[in-house]
């Protein structure tokens, strides 16, 4: 049976960075290590959403380290959020060595992120993120913002990186639905590609409605906790894009299940991270490699959709030996001697360094 060791760390933030729904400053985690029976290392990692829901995942950690027993799926799934974000870790260290899950030599499309700034650091923040190759930028809302401020900003860099460039929104479920409908509808003329969660979870009903309100296409992300959850707002047309992460639903597989049911009723599905370090972004570049592969759909090609997957350099270290590469737009694993199937190399004393000790 392969050995598991759980090493539970926290790395923080470069800086502290400001979403809409909180300040971040630092990524808690807790990284799965597994050896097979012939020696093979993989490593995994397992991260929540909301800091504060900690526990819950100790908790899970907790009684897998004390079972005898190997966790089934059926078994994670059942513990909710944090049953599902120990399946992701796992799912990602026991990757077989031969699997054809990184990307090519081009490497997957990435989109650049800008925190909550104000209006003329998140212009140049975004003219710099255009000028190295990125084609696509996502910006985030700000908590409690003015609708005016949000919409200034955002013309501020529209017209910092001019029409060429992609941008989306990120209000992380923090706008009820009449200040979506203002605020969306003051955007109008700055072609978004899409608003990323505009309303609180699960309101589908209220995302039904906002779609049928509004130009700008609607992105459904913190909504999308589990495959059911996918299923439900597919079964209801309550969304023009899926983002998916792979730690919040459950690993590799999960994301297969969703990325099926979304091509096949039209939706676009877009990878992205929770702010895992470089162990927990390889599996996700492995889920985006897989739908940039498998999820082309008429009007917006796999090859040309971004995912958003370059966070790495917002936290302090990467834990890697060499970091995951980025360069014009496109992200891959440097797949160097030595690396685990996702190719990347733990740097095991950058691990040490970050391990919370009373874990």
């Amino acid at each position: 049976m392969p050995a598991m060791e759980f090493i539970r760390i926290r790395v923080p933030f470069r800086a502290p960075f400001q979403s809409a729904a909180r300040m971040w400053t630092a990524r808690d985690s807790w990284l799965v290590r597994v050896t097979g029976d012939d020696g093979t290392v993989g490593w995994g990692e397992a991260v929540l959403e909301d800091p504060a829901a900690a526990p819950a995942l100790d908790r899970v950690v907790a009684r897998v380290q004390q079972s005898t027993d190997v966790p089934t799926t059926s078994s994670l799934e059942a513990e909710g959020a944090a049953g599902r974000a120990l399946l992701a870790a796992l799912a990602g260290a026991a990757t077989r060595q031969g699997a054809d899950v990184r990307p090519g030599a081009r490497g997957v499309g990435v989109n650049a992120v800008v925190a909550a700034l104000d209006r003329e650091r998140a212009a140049e923040e975004a003219a710099g993120r255009a000028a190295a190759g990125f084609r696509t930028i996502k910006l985030k809302a700000g908590s409690g913002e003015p609708v005016a401020d949000l919409v200034a900003r955002v013309a501020a860099v529209r017209a910092a990186v001019g029409d060429a460039v992609a941008l989306r929104l990120d209000a992380n479920g923090t706008w009820d639905l009449a200040t979506a409908v203002e605020v969306l509808g003051a955007l109008e003329d700055l072609d978004l590609q899409y608003v990323e969660q505009p309303l609180a979870t699960p309101d589908v009903e209220g995302l039904i409605s906002l779609r049928r309100r509004v130009s700008v296409p609607v992105a459904a992300d913190e909504a999308v906790d589990s495959v059911e959850a996918a299923q439900q707002l597919l079964d209801h047309d309550a969304t023009d894009v899926l983002v998916v992460k792979p730690a919040r639903v459950g690993g590799t597989m999960a994301v297969a299940r969703i990325e099926s049911l979304a091509t096949a009723r039209g939706v676009p599905v877009v990878v992205s991270s929770l702010f895992e370090t470089g162990i927990g972004l390889a599996a996700a570049l492995a889920c985006a490699s897989w739908v940039t592969q498998f999820s082309d759909l008429p009007g917006w090609p796999a090859e040309e959709r971004d995912h958003g997957l370059a966070t790495a350099d917002l936290l302090e270290d990467d834990l890697l030996v060499e970091p995951l590469r980025i360069a014009g737009g496109r992200m891959w694993a440097p797949s160097g001697a030595g690396s685990t199937p996702l190719g990347v190399v733990v740097d095991e004393a950058a691990v040490e360094r970050y391990r919370v000790r009373d874990a």
